[in-house]
């Protein structure tokens, strides 16, 4: 077929399984939580009863001490009113003293009391719909048992409360789970209904294809019956078959003439293919009894672990051969399409490519095909299109290449290709632009999290343990000293209380660096900057350092952004700090500002930050841009943390930044490039 869809998961068939796994999902999910609620409740309950017969043997324990050491008391009345336990006593034969204990709770303690021979426990009565707690303590040396028991109930009421709880906890989980199920089968739903429309999309095509004099037929190689697979335009072409079942394979071999037959037996009867592809001109019988001259074009594939044949058939005019079919179908076809012969030459576009890239297109045409995408994509176009025994096959329905339309935007474009028919390939693209924007923003998005997370884990491990606790006892001990003891000691004693006071203040500053790195990226709130002024700022701030240095600094008029005015102005600070502090000896530091288009994201600015220091070796271009990386530590101080936070900038504004590596040996220095989303003021306006 010319046109295939490059998005298989939005047919019908997968999406009633996905429903059906949906479905089946959900009901696991509300079997797992009944499960888990019961479980638990089950625990909780076993583990609330086992507690409360330990409390009750603990209160008969408690109470046989109290009746040794006086034996007239009321233990009734030492047990708290509201605790809902009675409190009796018997002797060593089960008659009671004192209290009231009921009959059958006394005859199941006896029989309790002869199996288990224990001078205290505790035990569960249940008689009809009551349960009963009961514990006793056996007090020989008084010729008595201290009997307390209490309705279970009684003692459950905190295991009811938690019950109660974990019930509307899991009325509370079962209807999230619900509404997450609902909330997906509406979205399969709508993807059903995406997949009716591309139905009908592809209805169109093939009315169009049928207008062309073009059907498709394909059929499994194993097939029992030559039942066809696919039947695109066979009524309509080779006109209705008698079988009412529909057209075969064998309706199809039935009507080449015999010398068409014999030219295509190895391919389509005996399934011997001399190439994946097979191109020529046949004669079909069609309704009319009469032999039509076609243009046949089988290939073989494999789908789900089965092999397939499929057979484009081409109709031509009596007694006429067909050189270059692509005319036809790229004049009528509705999608983006291009013809290229076997050298890799286009050689024709439709007019729905030139509706979306312009008049540019026309200066192509005659030329490799590669120069209809952009630089970065034309050597992936190239390596789509391979030699192979004599025959080329360019695109899979998933080479996905960028070409620019006529407003010098960016398109993605999918391409599937089929051919060669003769000397000639045929390719079709859908947009995907916004798929694929989509895409990349979610994963710069997940990316930039992921970054985050690491940076910020890296910042709390080393604040809480290896800076927060030796700066707290550094310097608290260093003023100590030198309160106590400065002017007291030598002179040397006073410099090693000066060095540790320098080591306090420098810890001091590591960690105010860190807290503006970790605070860096947290802001959402942008608006229209213009870099001239954000670099005078920065500037300002170093009036000091370049008056020392004699630094000199130039740069290009700079374009206004949409970002955050402090952070763009921490990121210049940054980088123009950076290369007077690596200076050449004797060198006075020059520093070049310079922006441009970037050619690659044309929405987007390019700064190069260029000075004539020291430089930095390319093997090292990925490290400088890392947490507490120094290069040089022994011969400049700092805390490795400035071209970390430029980075974490330069991102939090959607760009990237990187260290120049193309810059030749005989050019000492460090170029840093970085880049800021274009500011398009009519743009924000129309939102």
């Amino acid at each position: 077929m010319f046109i295939t869809s490059i998005e298989p998961s939005l047919s019908r068939r997968s999406l009633v399984k996905l429903r059906k796994r949906l479905a089946a999902l959900t009901l696991t999910g509300v079997f797992v939580l009944l499960f888990s609620f019961f479980f638990i409740q089950k625990t909780l309950y076993d583990g609330a009863v086992e507690n409360a017969s330990r409390q009750l043997e603990a209160t008969a324990s408690r109470l046989g001490s109290m009746l040794l050491l006086h034996n007239d008391v009321d233990l009734q009345k030492i047990v708290p009113n509201d605790s809902g336990i009675t409190v009796g006593l018997l002797d060593n034969d089960l008659n009671q003293v004192k209290g009231f204990i009921p009959p059958h709770l006394i005859g199941d303690l006896g029989e309790y009391i002869s199996n288990q021979q224990t001078d205290r426990d505790s035990l569960l009565c249940v008689h009809s719909s009551e349960v009963i707690v009961l514990a006793y303590s056996k007090l020989t040396e008084i010729n008595r048992i201290v009997v307390t028991y209490t309705p279970r109930s009684t003692l459950l009421q905190n295991w009811r409360e938690a019950f109660i709880l974990h019930a509307l906890m899991f009325v509370m989980a079962m209807a999230i789970l619900c509404g997450l199920a609902i909330w997906l089968w509406q979205r399969l739903k709508r993807q059903h209904m995406r997949a009716a429309h591309l139905t009908e999309h592809f209805s169109d095509t093939e009315n169009t294809l049928s207008e062309c004099g073009c059907a498709v037929l394909s059929w499994p190689v194993d097939t029992p019956d030559g039942k066809l697979a696919t039947q695109l335009n066979w009524p309509e072409i080779l006109g209705p078959t008698a079988d009412k079942i529909g057209p075969t394979m064998t309706d199809l071999l039935d009507r080449l003439s015999p010398a068409s037959r014999t030219k295509l037996r190895g391919p389509l009867i005996d399934n011997v293919w001399p190439d994946a592809r097979v191109g020529t001109m046949v004669d079909i019988r069609t309704a009319k009894n009469q032999m039509q001259r076609f243009y046949l074009m089988a290939h073989r594939f494999t789908e789900d672990d089965r092999e397939f044949v499929s057979v484009l058939l081409l109709e031509t005019a009596a007694h006429q051969e067909l050189s270059h079919p692509f005319e036809t179908y790229l004049r009528h076809t509705p999608e983006p399409a291009i013809a290229v012969d076997l050298e890799g030459i286009l050689r024709g576009f439709s007019p729905t490519l030139e509706d979306l890239m312009g008049l540019p297109v026309h200066d192509i045409v005659n030329k490799p095909f590669f120069k209809l995408f952009i630089p970065d994509d034309q050597q992936t176009a190239m390596t789509a299109m391979r030699q192979k025994s004599g025959s080329t096959m360019m695109g899979d329905g998933k080479s996905i290449l960028r070409v620019l339309d006529r407003k010098g935007h960016v398109r993605w474009l999918a391409w599937n290709c089929v051919g060669p028919f003769g000397d000639m390939v045929f390719c079709s693209a859908r947009d995907v632009t916004e798929f694929v924007e989509n895409a990349n923003k979610l994963r710069d998005a997940l990316d930039q999290l992921k970054r985050s997370n690491e940076d910020l884990e890296q910042f709390a491990y080393v604040a809480s343990h290896d800076l927060q606790q030796p700066l707290r006892m550094v310097a608290s001990y260093t003023q100590l000293l030198k309160q106590r003891y400065s002017g007291t000691l030598d002179q040397e004693a006073d410099e090693y209380i000066d060095f540790a006071v320098d080591g306090a203040k420098r810890m001091h500053k590591l960690i105010s660096h860190l807290l503006e790195y970790a605070k860096t990226g947290t802001s959402e709130d942008f608006s229209p900057i213009d870099c001239n002024q954000v670099l005078n700022e920065a500037q300002a701030d170093l009036k000091d350092v370049i008056g020392r240095e004699h630094a000199t600094i130039t740069h290009d008029d700079l374009p206004v952004v949409k970002g955050d005015r402090i952070a763009l102005s921490r990121l210049f600070q940054n980088l123009l700090s950076n290369a007077i502090k690596y200076r050449r000896p004797g060198v006075p530091p020059h520093i070049s500002i310079t922006v441009e288009r970037d050619p690659v994201m044309p929405d987007y600015w390019r700064f190069s930050v260029r000075d004539n220091g020291i430089g930095i070796h390319p093997e090292h271009a990925q490290r400088i841009f890392r947490l507490f990386q120094r290069l040089h530590k022994d011969e400049f101080s700092g805390t490795g943390l400035g071209l970390s936070l430029c980075r974490k900038i330069v991102e939090q504004h959607g760009g990237r930044i990187w260290l120049d590596t193309s810059r030749p040996v005989s050019d000492p220095g460090t170029t840093i490039i970085f880049t800021l989303r274009v500011h398009h003021p009519d743009q924000l306006t129309r939102s």
